[in-house]
């Protein structure tokens, strides 16, 4: 749950009237109303609200045609999930899906373990890899694979694109001969490029006995007449062992 929707179930909370000309400016009801209105009716009718309530344009023309080409319907408005204001209202059926204790998803469950989360105590120690490479640095792909080589207990992949079949080979090995437990959460656009690479790399059944896969996307909207938009995952993570960590912009794509 964001914030300002905690903020707003505290009663005793009082929301300081700001502007966009402030730095501390992050939420507007009106501009939620105009998205609210583009997800259900379009971007004609997001324009004509915007024009009419003497908004300026919040969002550029290609988020105003990724957001109407993304918008999924998240229910039937028949269906119990929804429910009518008013029966003499023009409006349409309010989604109770819009409301935080329906629309909360559960946290993946790590089956395979997880090494404890105990204070760490040594010195710790910052890299910095660049593409190209420095002088005396080794290729960021070279440092990952031995990175992964690494790995006694745990590794943990989070990656908006994974094609590379090189460092895909290392993570079953890790699995499959040094029985390391691997989770790989992928961008879900992406999947169907990561099960081609899966084909490539040779992967059978026995793989998956330490191997876990999932699929997540960004940040959810859910709107109030029963349709989402999703965000893309745009993470890109190693983890080993809760001690190691390479985070940055470097992608697995296999160029």
């Amino acid at each position: 749950m964001a914030l300002s929707q905690i903020q707003c179930l505290d009663e005793n909370n009082v929301n300081l009237r700001t502007n966009e000309s402030k730095p501390d400016f992050f939420y507007s009801e009106e501009q939620r109303l105009a998205l609210e209105i583009l997800l259900r009716d379009g971007s004609d009718a997001f324009n004509k609200f915007l024009h009419a309530n003497n908004l300026r344009c919040f969002l550029s023309d290609q988020e105003v045609d990724r957001l109407t080409r993304s918008v999924e319907e998240v229910c039937d408005p028949e269906s119990e999930l929804s429910r009518v204001v008013d029966s003499d209202s023009d409006e349409l059926p309010v989604s109770l899906q819009y409301w935080p204790e329906l629309s909360a998803c559960s946290l993946p469950r790590l089956d395979l373990g997880w090494p404890d989360c105990a204070s760490y105590r040594g010195v710790t120690r910052v890299t910095v890899y660049a593409q190209p490479p420095l002088d005396g640095y080794a290729h960021i792909k070279e440092m990952v694979r031995k990175t992964i080589a690494q790995a006694q207990k745990v590794i943990a992949v989070v990656m908006d694109q994974f094609t590379d079949v090189d460092i895909f080979r290392d993570l079953l090995e890790a699995c499959f001969k040094r029985k390391v437990s691997v989770y790989i959460l992928l961008e879900r656009a992406a999947l169907p490029h990561f099960l081609s690479m899966a084909e490539r790399a040779a992967m059978h059944p026995g793989h998956l006995k330490s191997l876990r896969v999932g699929v997540t996307g960004g940040a959810e909207f859910l709107s109030r007449s029963c349709s989402r938009v999703r965000g893309r995952l745009g993470h890109r993570l190693l983890l080993v062992d809760g001690d190691k960590a390479v985070s940055g912009s470097y992608r697995y794509p296999n160029l």
